[in-house]
């Protein structure tokens, strides 16, 4: 993947993110913070201010190969990751229910979160996808250093296989 390496946005103080103050302690109170903050950037589509949440260098890894896996370094291409959907099942028109998301800051330098949704394309609402996912949030001086998404890609596959020709990203695999 592309290894693309970008400063602080302009006006801001390194290691800063619009209403986080870095805990360079890197306590569980601030690391916690930092991640849900993180989550409502990217669910809200804000991509600048989720990069800067992110250290210069972070990495994101996805379970399993390409195109539903991968690893993207650097800020810049962990941000256009997210901004292009560029890993898992792509962009489609999803319905989806989320039966539970649990946070926690285990040892010294990490939040996980482990989701358990279920998702299913509007057109076939029959065929759910039933996923548990553990996200890893690694953390250095108040930033996230990098993301892993440990989750069961064979199931994004099986379902890729079933509905080709509703994923945008699968028409031509």
């Amino acid at each position: 993947m592309a290894d693309s390496r970008a400063g602080s946005a302009p006006g801001s103080a390194p290691g800063s993110a619009p209403g986080i103050t870095p805990d360079a302690s890197g306590s569980a109170a601030a690391r916690l913070e930092t991640g849900h903050a993180y989550e409502r950037a990217l669910f809200a589509g804000r991509m600048d201010e989720l990069g800067e949440y992110l250290t210069d260098d972070v990495s994101y890894w996805v379970a399993g190969a390409p195109p539903i896996g991968g690893l993207w370094r650097g800020r810049e291409a962990v941000v256009g990751a997210f901004a292009n959907r560029e890993f898992g099942l792509g962009a489609a028109d999803w319905g989806y229910e989320e039966l539970r998301r649990d946070w926690s800051a285990p040892g010294d330098d990490r939040v996980v979160v482990e989701i358990h949704e279920k998702s299913w394309l509007k057109s076939d609402p029959s065929d759910v996808i039933d996923q548990r996912t553990y996200c890893v949030l690694r953390f250095r001086d108040g930033r996230i250093a990098a993301i892993e998404d440990y989750t069961d890609a064979h199931l994004y596959e099986e379902f890729a296989e079933r509905h080709r020709a509703d994923l945008p990203r699968f028409r031509g695999y």
